[in-house]
């Protein structure tokens, strides 16, 4: 059934008209394609879909997935078939659940609705795996990716940028309480069981393999580096717990991201990574990524840890604090860890290491990433004071 393929699609019983031999092999795709789904699509509809499209969307084997696209007379779905350690039953009526407060705050998400039988997920045998089956609405907005080039502004910024920090502000403040599992932007935790730590931690021990594996003359300066990364951590831990959480979506990338018809946030979908997180992490990671990150210069090669660039992210950040302010409330608790979390994340996300192993045959740019890391853990920022609401 086009396995290599990203995308098929095809007609629901009918066929279409292809000329010659070709006509043969694409009825025969499409026939073991549609058997394939016909089981799924019986658990929304008693009749096949007049049209339908999927996409492969798996991550790897140990993270199946397929999106089908599906359309009846009546009705349009997005229909989910994943085999993972982090799809079940129970957390697709917590992504229900956590739409429905989103949508009950004014925000446009598209619903999982429940199936003939009246179950929000199903578990199916495809493909020869127990997959987990639900279906959201589809939805009645485009998203930010859809719209292309036309929702970045002149300065950089994505139009939808500030009112998309403010929806991140609105669900922090909201405390949302019923998430018994962790977001895919969890720090200090595993995301999911098959995850040997939290996504920074990964990304800091990937480091630190290529450092004493690939690059051993540098391993008595990083072993100062390594000391900081977890002393921090541990003074991190020390707070963390008792951090405002909330359940956030955890996915605000421009293809979840739904704009309205005049080009303004109208809300999200995706809600796979959603899950319990402290406020504060969220907005931390946010802040850096998605709404105004540097574009790359493809002719000069310029990487993250590069001075011009590093500062202009660095400005970024701390502009979005100030304008988050005046929508979230920061405690005392938070005001207090954010020095520490801003040292947790910012010198391992995968940028570095993405950095270091492709430029690990470079001394010049290697002793810069390294250099660029030890800033970093080092960085006064008086938080405290930018953290404090005005009067």
């Amino acid at each position: 059934c086009s396995r290599g393929a990203a995308w098929y699609s095809g007609p629901g019983w009918g066929g279409t008209r292809v000329p010659g031999a070709r006509k043969a092999i694409e009825a025969r795709k499409r026939c073991i394609c549609f058997m394939d789904f016909t089981e799924i699509f019986q658990l929304y509809h008693k009749d096949p879909p007049y049209s339908w499209e999927y996409k492969d969307t798996s991550r790897g084997e140990e993270d199946f997935r397929r999106t089908v696209f599906a359309e009846w007379a009546d009705q349009r779905l997005v229909i989910k078939i994943a085999c993972n350690d982090f799809t079940s039953p129970r957390r697709v009526q917590i992504w229900q659940k956590t739409a429905s407060a989103y949508s009950a705050m004014g925000y446009y998400c598209p619903q999982i609705i429940a199936g003939k039988n009246g179950n929000l997920a199903e578990t199916v045998e495809y493909e020869g795996r127990a997959c987990v089956v639900y279906a959201e609405e589809r939805s009645r907005f485009q998203t930010a990716d859809q719209l292309g080039e036309r929702v970045i502004l002149q300065n950089g910024r994505y139009i939808y940028h500030d009112d998309a920090l403010r929806f991140l502000c609105e669900v922090g403040s909201a405390g949302l309480d019923f998430g018994d599992f962790p977001s895919g932007l969890c720090i200090l935790e595993r995301f999911c069981p098959s995850d040997p730590c939290d996504e920074i931690m990964e990304c800091a021990l990937e480091f630190k393999g290529v450092i004493e594996e690939q690059l051993p003359q540098y391993t008595q300066r990083f072993q100062g580096i390594w000391s900081r990364f977890l002393a921090n951590r541990g003074s991190l831990e020390r707070l963390y717990s008792q951090l405002p959480v909330s359940v956030f979506q955890a996915d605000l990338n421009p293809g979840n991201i739904l704009l309205d018809a005049d080009m303004r946030f109208a809300g999200v979908l995706d809600f796979n990574l959603s899950g319990r997180d402290t406020a504060l992490n969220v907005l931390f990671r946010e802040l850096w990524i998605n709404f105004d990150e540097d574009i790359p210069d493809k002719r000069e090669n310029n990487m993250y840890y590069v001075e011009k660039n590093n500062e202009k992210a660095l400005q970024s950040f701390l502009e979005n604090l100030l304008l988050i302010k005046d929508s979230y409330h920061f405690t005392q608790g938070e005001k207090k860890a954010a020095p520490l979390l801003y040292r947790y994340l910012r010198p391992f996300w995968w940028r570095p290491l993405h950095a270091l192993k492709r430029d690990q045959n470079d001394p010049a740019k290697v002793g810069k990433i390294l250099d660029w890391i030890e800033n970093e853990q080092t960085r006064g920022i008086d938080f405290e004071g930018i953290m404090e609401a005005r009067p």
